[in-house]
């Protein structure tokens, strides 16, 4: 077996990816989640600070502005039979993570 693309980083989920599966492990979870490309319908990383009620959230209360920062972006995978897995990871802006996730989208 080749040896996987592996994306490792703070505040992030570890990702590996082989030729027909990927492994997550989660930030706060000790062993790693396997899916084979066949069975994945999207994934897409959803950032709620964008969203139009946490940016009314962000005018209406000034301890928002505050804490905005700090909000972690959610990674979710959404399998074939409408089953989703979500992972915490960090709202910093990193390449390696969206270069492993542009890959798993082509292979899906």
């Amino acid at each position: 077996m080749k040896e996987p693309i592996v994306f490792e980083a703070k505040g992030y989920p570890i990702i590996k990816v082989y030729t027909d599966y990927f492994e997550i492990k989660a930030i706060d979870y000790w062993e790693f989640r396997t899916f084979n490309f066949s069975e994945v319908k999207s994934i897409e990383i959803i950032d709620s600070r964008k969203k139009w009620y946490f940016q009314l959230y962000q005018i209406l209360f000034f301890n928002a502005r505050i804490f905005a920062k700090e909000e972690p972006i959610l990674f979710k995978i959404t399998l074939q039979n409408e089953g989703n897995w979500e992972y915490l990871s960090s709202n910093k802006y990193n390449e390696d993570f969206n270069k492993i996730i542009r890959l798993i989208n082509s292979k899906i």
